[in-house]
This record gives C-alpha cells, sequence and structure tokens, in this order.
C-alpha cells in the first residue's frame, strides 16, 4: 500500500509539472502576442511624432487658375503615402475648397530629388492643382497628411 501511494504522488507532481508548464506556454504566448503589438502601436506613433513637413512656398497663377505648392519633408522619418495628402485652400472671403493628391485629374505631384514615390528626408514635394474656381488673395493652404500632421501657409 505504500508504494502505490508514493506512485500515485509521483504521478500526481508530474501531471500537475505538465499542466502549470503547459499553462505557462499558453500564458507567455498571449504575453508575447500583447508586446508585439504594444510595440508595433508605439513604433508607429514614435514614426508620426518624427514625422514632420513645411510648406516653404506656394503661390496662386490667376492667369491659368493654378495653384503651385512646395512641400518639404523636414522630419527624419519618410513619407510614402503620397497619394493620400488632403489640401485645403481658404481664400479672402472664406471659401474652403478640398483637394486630395489622389484625385490625378486636379493635382499633380513632382518629387524634385528622387522620384521614387516616397517623400524622402529633406526632399521638396511640387504640389500643382487645376483649381475650381477663382479665388481672392490671400490664401490659407493647409496640407494634412494620413497620419494626422498638419501644416499651414498664408501667401501673400
Amino acid at each position: 500500500m505504500g508504494e502505490s501511494t508514493t506512485i500515485t504522488h509521483a504521478l500526481l507532481t508530474i501531471v500537475a509539472v505538465l499542466m502549470a508548464s503547459i499553462f505557462a506556454a499558453a500564458v507567455i504566448g498571449q504575453l508575447n502576442s500583447v508586446i508585439n503589438t504594444i510595440s508595433i502601436s508605439i513604433k508607429n506613433k514614435s514614426d508620426t511624432y518624427r514625422m514632420s513637413i513645411a510648406i516653404i512656398y506656394a503661390y496662386y497663377d490667376t492667369s491659368i487658375n493654378n495653384v503651385t505648392i512646395f512641400v518639404k519633408n523636414t522630419g527624419d522619418v519618410s513619407y510614402s503615402k503620397l497619394d493620400n495628402i488632403d489640401i485645403f485652400i481658404t481664400d479672402y472671403s472664406g471659401a474652403i475648397d478640398y483637394y486630395s493628391s489622389g484625385n490625378q485629374a486636379r493635382v499633380t505631384l513632382t518629387e524634385l530629388g528622387s522620384p521614387n514615390n516616397i517623400l524622402e528626408p529633406g526632399e521638396t514635394l511640387r504640389i500643382d492643382i487645376s483649381v475650381l474656381r477663382s479665388y481672392v488673395s490671400p490664401l490659407e493652404i493647409r496640407i494634412v497628411l494620413v497620419n494626422g500632421y498638419s501644416t499651414t501657409y498664408v501667401t501673400g
């Protein structure tokens, strides 16, 4: 009877250790998944804070009804979503128009640097917009990137 008790205790100990190991493996796997998700989220937010653009010059050509904007990447990360830039133009009378770089009929993008559809740090992008109507100067131009970063410029 003493041997069977010892064998039973040994088997129960082995089963308990196995169950604890399986539980620990499952918990560690889930923790790893959560840590990876948080890490990716933090990296994306960090990249958002490192992204910076500036409108260095913009003008409105009344003879051809065209607005030209020069945008420089002043941050230290690249911006690859050039087909997803929102542009808002407000004129002196208060009228607001919306343009998107995805609308190739009205908006033309030209990279002044290496043309690879990525706005590299230090690179300048020329945006030409064939506007819908005539504006009354001065114009306020606001550019909004897909990550929420925005910048504003007022023409002279």
